[in-house]
């Protein structure tokens, strides 16, 4: 395969991925500064904010963010070409964006527990997760590696299969996403309490930024903009990954609130199946001793061990 080939916007695949104008240069350049330097904030986040570092709602923010690091640098040796075979860039991209996407997917799963009590469809949403792994994935990598020799039909298949993943997971992201919006909004009609409803709109509009992002992504995609797209990527899963921690801040606002006092009502968190301790952040994470925080305690065997609960922690939500 040519490595010095103009971008030709009606191909995805990666023949056609090296910038032919300076203009795409800056731009993949600056993203990818930008993407590193949120990715270094966001490891030095998830190793001061969090007190015990387990649970999949750590591992799966942690593993993501360091993932950012090396996927941009792969695809800026493979989109620069500095002499070195593409196998090599290949082989930092491919790892990391299967880090990055199933990683992103369980930072929205392991969050959903704070507002869903639903086992089976927890469970439901988790085995969704590792089959768009399994069977999105793995043929995008096959078929990526194959058209880096040209093989026949390996390139067409790769353009095929890079939009098809592309379009699945950001459908994947909605779901989960859309679910924790459907659960905020049913809050905010039942709890109108104004202190409340601000941190929940907070919440909302969080969450449909998230989704934008999403959109944005797909839109460049089939823009035709193939090259500018894979590096926009990694900066809107960094974005959303910071907002990830303006939701956990959020949400320590209202367990706070649910903590200070016995609350008969329903709807708060010790009612939904959450305990509430004062004991710091065990497993969601803390910016301080003596902050309260809602960790579900979830019966079902399965989610709790892929949510990292034990007897003695239960998991991060």
């Amino acid at each position: 395969m040519s490595h010095n080939v103009s971008i030709d916007t009606s191909n995805g695949d990666f023949s056609s991925v090296t910038p032919s104008d300076s203009v795409q240069r800056y731009v993949i350049s600056a993203f990818a500064a930008i993407t590193w330097y949120n990715a270094i904030e966001l490891v030095v986040l998830c190793l001061t904010t969090f007190h015990r570092y387990q649970g999949c709602y750590f591992w799966s923010l942690f593993v993501t963010s360091v993932s950012l690091i090396p996927h941009c640098v792969g695809y800026l040796l493979f989109i620069f070409s500095f002499g070195i075979s593409p196998y090599i860039p290949v082989s930092l991209i491919i790892p990391t964006w299967i880090c990055i996407i199933t990683g992103h997917s369980l930072v929205l799963w392991s969050r959903l527990h704070l507002l869903l009590q639903a086992p089976r469809l927890l469970r439901g949403l988790l085995y969704m997760i590792i089959l768009d792994c399994i069977f999105l994935q793995i043929p995008t990598a096959v078929l990526l590696y194959g058209s880096l020799n040209d093989t026949p039909n390996f390139p067409e298949g790769y353009d095929i299969m890079e939009r098809i993943q592309l379009v699945a997971f950001s459908v994947q992201e909605a779901i989960l996403s859309g679910i924790y919006v459907l659960e905020t909004i049913k809050m905010l009609r039942l709890r109108p309490e104004r202190p409340r409803f601000i941190i929940l709109t907070q919440l909302l509009v969080i969450n449909i930024f998230i989704l934008i992002l999403d959109v944005a992504v797909v839109a460049i995609e089939y823009a035709g903009y193939y090259a500018l797209q894979v590096m926009f990527k990694p900066v809107a899963y960094s974005i959303k990954l910071k907002l990830e921690y303006a939701i956990l801040g959020r949400l320590v606002k209202i367990a706070r609130g649910a903590s200070a006092s016995y609350d008969p009502d329903p709807l708060t968190p010790s009612a939904r199946g959450f305990n509430v301790t004062a004991s710091g952040y065990e497993d969601s994470g803390s910016n301080g001793a003596g902050v309260t925080v809602v960790r579900q305690v979830n019966s079902d065997p399965f989610i709790r061990r892929w949510s990292g609960q034990t007897h003695d922690s239960l998991g991060p939500c």
